[in-house]
């Protein structure tokens, strides 16, 4: 007790030693004078109109006795809050402006998970593709070649998509050819011309181009007694004028946001910017429905597993798989790295691996064997 009382004082000491008025005079003969918060001179300055009515702010609730205890638990209390604003946690949680919510429409958007985000001033929503394969958020935007937006090409919209259009936003910016993210930045004519981005994935010939801009993500948060309020977070958006591959043919027809570990993701971005704990969870349930959450770090008693650098370097989510087992039988030597992607539908094996998990498996399943015309599989067997 005494040595927490004596750790008390000194930071009281500490306190009153950094907070104490005084003026700096600069050699260029310039002076900044710091004031005490509580002090009777900014208590002066702390009244301010509301249409003809003055109102002052300084109420005993508002302005404490000085020397007080209310008074120091005030000044370390706030200490406290802009520590954890450097850590990164000004936040507990975030999630999209429109809800938590995740949801799948089956085969029609490609078997992938979905969930809708505001984007913009004035604020336009887009159903996203969740990717942690991948980097960058992209939106179909100024097209050249997107993906069909109208709810009547697809069977599970009841309302029409949105292009995403910078000009009409006024919080967009875009993105010069020397910004840190633009990676094709040395092919530019000139350092201050709209960066362009050329985003490949592992579909084949699957890619989002166009230019980078910077515009205002709409999130929310939630208190300790559930009240909401709305966050404002400016993120990187890459304008995909040209979609190829399987962006034209139903998957991700509305953008797509990249999870991943790149300094350009959402994740990383919110960040790095001092809104959260650079982490987030994504949950689904078995009827495709879900949630995702920015800056949640779980209960503290859940197990984890690391992630393994690829190539000496973090670049994506991978994970080492130290056996596999089916049924009562574990395979011998089956350890071995893979990546987690929402963005992909099944789990694929390493061809040694896939052959010995198809054969015990096949041992165990005790209905015919058949084929299918075209079928990728082979092992397919008859329902009952």
């Amino acid at each position: 007790m005494e040595f927490r009382f004596l750790v008390y004082l000194l930071t009281i000491i500490l306190i009153l030693l950094t907070r104490t008025s005084l003026a700096i005079t600069f050699s260029t003969s310039s002076s900044s004078k710091l004031i005490h918060r509580f002090s009777d001179e900014l208590k002066a300055f702390r009244v301010f109109k509301h249409g003809e009515k003055v109102i002052s702010d300084s109420s005993s609730s508002s302005w404490p006795k000085r020397k007080s205890v209310e008074y120091y638990e005030l000044l370390v209390n706030s200490d406290l809050q802009r520590q954890k604003m450097k850590l990164g946690a000004q936040y507990k949680f975030l999630f999209p402006s429109k809800g938590s919510k995740t949801m799948s429409f089956g085969n029609d958007f490609g078997w992938l998970h979905y969930t809708w985000v505001d984007i913009g001033t004035p604020n336009v929503s887009f159903l996203v593709a969740l990717d942690t394969g991948s980097d960058l958020l992209w939106l179909p935007c100024n097209c050249i070649q997107c993906a069909p937006l109208s709810a009547s090409y697809y069977s599970s919209l009841d309302r029409d998509l949105t292009e995403y259009s910078p000009s009409v936003s006024s919080t967009s910016k875009h993105l010069s050819c020397s910004h840190e993210f633009c990676e094709l930045g040395p092919n530019c004519k000139s350092p201050k011309q709209p960066c362009p981005y050329i985003a490949n994935y592992f579909s084949e010939n699957t890619s989002s181009s166009g230019f980078l801009v910077e515009d205002t993500l709409h999130l929310a948060t939630t208190d300790d007694h559930a009240n909401k309020s709305l966050v404002h977070a400016p993120i990187v958006i890459g304008c995909g004028r040209k979609q190829t591959g399987g962006y034209l043919d139903g998957i991700a027809p509305n953008g797509l946001i990249g999870l991943g570990l790149g300094d350009v993701s959402v994740p990383s971005v919110l960040a790095k910017a001092g809104l959260m704990h650079n982490s987030f969870s994504l949950c689904f349930n078995e009827d495709d429905s879900g949630r995702i959450f920015f800056g949640d770090q779980g209960a503290a008693t859940q197990q984890s597993t690391p992630f393994l650098p690829l190539n000496e370097i973090h670049m994506s989510y991978m994970v080492e798989v130290e056996g596999y087992c089916i049924g009562s039988s574990c395979l011998k030597q089956s350890g071995f790295q893979a990546q987690f992607d929402s963005g992909t539908s099944f789990t694929f094996l390493p061809d040694e691996v896939y052959k010995k998990v198809s054969v015990e498996f096949d041992k165990r399943v005790n209905v015919k064997r058949t084929s299918y015309e075209g079928s990728p599989w082979e092992y397919c067997y008859e329902a009952r």
